[in-house]
């Protein structure tokens, strides 16, 4: 049960949020305007390093490349550790939203939402250090580089010790979503989102005259047999029907004509999985279908699979916790559970670790996210930054 004083608290986040939206959108404005791919976000890091530097807010710079770290101390009672994420990085996309704040970095966007999840991020600093004196522990902010590209800028923080020697007892993170309206926000308890891992496979036989198939060694037929066999390997292992897929999005040969049977063959592709031990079985599947096929083909099969990232699982009790909160916070009128998702994010490498909330933030309805033409409504900036300054201090709470 959330306490007379939270409820207090939650309507003083709320509107000192509002308050500071018009700074709050100048910055989104600004982050929006010079994206950077991930891992070469140096001017982003370069801008929120100066933006909290004019606050007094001192930080950490230099982690994985160009991640922040900070940590803010409450002025009240306590000894518990939060932590807030945002990630950095933008897409390879050419803008097209016609927007006078489009970017100016030609063929690179924030067409995910990452320059919103930085600004709520900020708004959240900014909240939480100006009502220091309502809350009691300690809240570090991370922004993350590298979200968009493996390995993950999460598992290379995670590597250089981000959370040194005291885990948080809770990490928040947020994600637009377009399609729901601002002043709503979900979570999936649970299992929340796939794993992630790449394919590439390469299969070599015989080329040669294709009006005379039987001297050569057509790798074309070998690759197509693995496809047909890879589509039948998750039945035949999923005995729990646990959310699961591989794709296989490309396909091409080295050479080959209308009268050519190539000798190379190359197979692209992306398993996506809800268990990580479905995950684990799967992978071992994988090569042994491709060592069979090397055998029954007498063609060599090279299978290279690049792990990504594992399953993102929402911690189930501070699922609870956020639901609670989030249908009291003023200014969000729905709060709905969603169902998992196969698509992936790297925040799960914390939630591997740290029990963990990832949310959606209703942006209105636009274009999808990964698109040229996906805007957000700005509105949604103040319900972000307020709702994740009031979670880190619920979660506080808890301690």
């Amino acid at each position: 049960m959330i306490v007379k004083p939270m409820n207090n608290l939650l309507e003083e986040f709320h509107y000192q949020a509002g308050q500071l939206l018009p700074e709050l959108i100048s910055i989104r404005h600004k982050l929006h305007q010079y994206p950077e791919l991930s891992f070469q976000e140096k001017e982003t890091s370069s801008f929120i390093g100066s933006v909290l530097e004019s606050w007094g807010i001192p930080f950490q710079s230099g982690l994985a490349g160009y991640g922040l770290t900070g940590v803010l101390n409450g002025g009240a009672t306590g000894n518990g550790l939060v932590a807030l994420r945002a990630d950095m990085d933008a897409l390879p996309i050419h803008e097209e939203t016609g927007l006078d704040f489009s970017s100016r970095n030609s063929g690179v966007m924030h067409a995910c939402g990452h320059d919103v999840h930085m600004t709520c991020l900020l708004g959240a600093i900014r909240l939480l250090e100006l009502m220091k004196s309502k809350w009691g522990g300690r809240v570090q902010f991370i922004f993350q580089p590298g979200e968009e590209k493996l390995p993950g800028g999460a598992s290379l923080m995670l590597a250089e010790g981000i959370f040194h020697s005291e885990l948080p007892q809770v990490i928040i993170g947020q994600h637009v979503q377009p399609g729901m309206k601002v002043g709503e926000v979900g979570l999936c308890p649970g299992q929340a989102m796939a794993s992630c891992d790449e394919l590439y496979i390469s299969i070599t036989g015989r080329g040669g005259h294709a009006a005379m198939p039987h001297l050569a060694n057509n790798p074309i037929t070998a690759g197509s047999t693995l496809v047909h066999r890879i589509q039948e390997l998750l039945p035949a292992i999923n005995e729990e029907n646990i959310p699961s897929l591989i794709s296989i999005g490309k396909f091409n040969t080295v050479g080959g004509a209308t009268n050519v049977i190539p000798e190379i063959v190359h197979l692209e592709g992306t398993f996506r999985c809800m268990d990580e031990g479905l995950r684990e079985k799967a992978h071992k599947g994988l090569q042994a279908l491709c060592n069979e096929l090397a055998a029954e083909f007498d063609a060599k099969v090279h299978l290279n699979l690049v792990k990504g990232y594992p399953c993102l699982h929402n911690n189930l009790k501070a699922s609870e916790v956020f639901f609670e909160l989030a249908k009291s916070y003023p200014g969000i009128e729905t709060v709905s559970e969603l169902p998992p998702r196969m698509t992936s994010e790297d925040f799960a490498f914390y939630s591997q670790i740290v029990p963990a909330v990832f949310y959606r933030l209703g942006t209105g309805f636009s274009s999808n996210v990964h698109t040229a033409q996906f805007i957000v409504n700005e509105d949604a900036v103040a319900i972000g930054s307020g709702l994740m300054a009031a979670l880190a201090c619920r979660f506080l709470l808890n301690v």
